[in-house]
């Protein structure tokens, strides 16, 4: 039986890799992006955005006011992120460098990144 400080140290051990940490984002924003039952957020948020112009800035909050979330789902939030992070990663979006606190009353007045449409 392993001691309490070797239990700590293999936690830290597995706890700790930037590189695995990245791996599993994208994995689990992959799986959201491509559930069914986000279909149609993601065809709203994709309404939304073509109907920024080239220099509109905006927040999740936005997206949520236009698309709602989608219907099911326990992490039904993370949809927003992973649709966000999708847009960042295709160079659709640039964050702003500006955050802005978020108006859902679910949020608790967490910050929110302001993101501008590039293209």
């Amino acid at each position: 039986m392993k001691s309490l400080l070797q239990r700590r140290h293999d936690m830290r051990e597995g706890s700790f890799d930037l590189g695995e940490g990245k791996h599993r984002r994208d994995e689990g924003m992959s799986r959201v992006r491509g559930n069914q039952s986000n279909f149609g957020f993601n065809h709203a948020a994709a309404q939304f955005f073509f109907g920024l112009k080239v220099g509109d800035v905006f927040t999740p909050d936005d997206v949520v006011r236009y698309a709602g979330l989608p219907d099911e789902g326990a992490n039904r939030n993370n949809a927003v992120g992973a649709w966000i992070n999708g847009m960042a990663k295709s160079r659709f979006i640039e964050w702003t460098g500006r955050l802005v606190k978020s108006e859902r009353a679910n949020r608790h007045a967490g910050n929110n990144k302001e993101w501008i449409k590039v293209r």
